[in-house]
This record gives structure tokens, C-alpha cells and sequence, in this order.
């Protein structure tokens, strides 16, 4: 299993302390985070290795993966949700996943989103200003706990349908 070894790479390159119970804990910048396919015996597999050689558990993240949703995955529906952009210090910053693995598929989309509806189809468009972002048809619907554009399950079908 590849996690244990990441965490001794990093521990090798980035450093960190000793806890009071005698594990290892990443220096507190960096971590590994870790989702393809976690069932409990695989997290529990991950967590012993870990123990093993003297990591805490607290240095990784472990996602559900498919097998939490029986086998369904984002592959299987063609969708991700990924964070595509954040504000640091009061800067924007885009982010974005592009998988040096990977073909091209799971590169995500990068920074603010506009989405169109053009022609019968919604269109994504990344990289677009603030102005630009909230001219599309995204909405915030909840933010700092209130709900600002509520809309019933009744309405999202019917939109949906009006779109396929």
C-alpha cells in the first residue's frame, strides 16, 4: 500500500515532531490526502501500516470512496465536484486538478465559473471574472448559514426536464 510510504516520503523531505504518545506527525503544512476506493478494512490496513512505523493516523485523509455509495462513482456519472478557486488573505487565487497521470479527463475546470444556457445545453465556461461568474445561471443558494434562493425538489426536476 503506497499511503504509508507517501507520508515517510514526506516526513523524509518536510520533516515534523513527535506526539506525546511517540508517533510522527507531519509538519503541520502539508499532509496526504488519500480516496481511491476506502472501505473500513482499507482504512483500517492504512492506519496499522501507519502505526507500524510510527506515523499517527492524523497525518493522512482518507476519502469514502465508491464503495460507500455501492460502487457508483463519479466516473459512472461523468461528474466531480472539485474546489476550482479560493480567496487567501483577501487575494483570489484559481485552483485546479491536473493530474500528471492522468489523459486529460480529470483536469478540472480552474477558478470562477460561468455557467450559459445556450441553445438548450448549459455550457461551462472557467476563468471569468467576478462580474462574469454572477451573470451566468449559478446561484448562491446558501451562504454563511441562510438561505438565500430556496427552490423545491419539484422545480429542479422540472427544470432538468425542460433541459435533457
Amino acid at each position: 500500500m503506497i499511503l504509508p510510504c507517501v507520508v515517510e516520503l514526506l516526513w523524509d523531505v518536510f520533516g515534523g515532531t513527535i506526539n506525546a504518545q511517540g508517533f510522527k506527525i507531519l509538519n503541520p503544512k502539508i499532509g496526504a490526502i488519500y480516496g481511491d476506493s476506502i472501505t473500513t478494512e482499507r482504512a483500517e490496513e492504512i492506519c496499522k501500516r501507519l502505526h507500524n512505523k510510527g506515523f499517527a493516523s492524523t497525518n493522512v485523509v482518507l476519502g469514502i470512496g465508491s464503495f460507500t455509495y455501492q460502487f457508483k462513482t463519479r466516473d459512472t456519472f461523468g461528474f466531480a465536484m472539485k474546489a476550482i478557486s479560493v480567496v487567501v488573505n483577501g487575494e483570489r487565487k484559481e485552483i485546479f486538478k491536473d493530474p500528471v497521470t492522468d489523459n486529460g479527463i480529470k483536469k478540472s475546470a480552474k477558478g470562477l465559473l460561468k455557467v450559459v444556457l445556450m441553445n438548450g445545453k448549459y455550457i461551462l465556461k472557467d476563468q471569468v471574472s467576478e462580474r462574469e461568474e454572477n451573470e451566468g445561471e449559478l446561484q448562491v443558494i446558501y451562504e454563511n448559514g441562510v438561505f438565500l434562493n430556496t427552490i423545491s425538489l419539484e422545480k429542479i426536476r422540472e427544470k432538468i426536464n425542460q433541459n435533457i
